[in-house]
């Protein structure tokens, strides 16, 4: 990859923010031809298509960020990053073409395969605590492991060793945020490949509701 076409956008982002054109929408063309999936920048490690398949699109916009942060308010940059509240609502539709189809599809899958996934094992374990508790069987409570192993068939410790040796990963407890994502990624992908549509979907639906669930609280936190 060639540093030029990165500096490039850059001049063009800033010369774009400081005409006084909308710096969020500016940030999501420049988005749009951006042409590395990951790059190190200020000393850190920045992956922004987790697998080489989904885009990271709030790593991003701190990535482009730093570029423009004196032409920008720093609260504006703040409430986009904490919170994800950009400065101006952009429809579904506009998101999409500011993006532009692979982008946007990529994004997509970051959404899916990263936000909701997360939330998947918490939404199933919500479910078997109900279905105990409709049992009577309200002393022995499940966890959080319980949930994996139905989700993917493995606790999540056995599920993390079998990624990081996949991966060709060191074998350690923790992970870095950019290793976490990675392997909800591919616990996503394992999820597919492994439950019948129907039971993908149901999932899936359920996690969507945990999410917004958690978004709206955080979002009246915030207030």
């Amino acid at each position: 990859m060639d540093q030029s076409d990165e500096q490039q956008i850059v001049a063009e982002l800033r010369d774009s923010v400081a005409t006084g054109h909308d710096w969020y929408r500016a940030m999501l063309s420049a988005i749009r031809v951006w042409p590395s999936a990951e790059e190190d920048f200020d000393g850190a490690r920045c992956v922004y298509l987790i697998d080489g398949e989904a885009l990271d699109l709030m790593r991003l916009c701190e990535r482009l960020s730093v570029e423009i942060g004196d032409l920008v308010p720093e609260e504006q940059i703040v409430d986009l990053l904490t919170r994800d509240h950009p400065p101006t609502e952009v429809s579904r539709e506009e998101l999409k073409s500011l993006l532009g189809p692979d982008k946007y599809k990529a994004y997509l899958s970051y959404l899916y395969g990263v936000l909701v996934e997360e939330m998947v094992p918490l939404a199933v374990l919500e479910e078997l605590r109900k279905a105990r508790r409709a049992s009577g069987l309200t002393r022995a409570d499940v966890d959080i492991d319980d949930a994996y192993e139905y989700v993917y068939g493995s606790g999540k410790q056995e599920l993390a060793v079998a990624f990081q040796r996949e991966r060709g990963l060191p074998r350690r407890h923790s992970m870095t945020l950019t290793e976490l994502k990675e392997f909800t990624y591919w616990l996503f992908k394992l999820r597919l490949k492994a439950s019948d549509k129907a039971r993908v979907a149901s999932d899936t639906k359920r996690a969507l509701t945990v999410l917004h669930r958690y978004t709206a609280a955080r979002a009246s936190l915030s207030l």
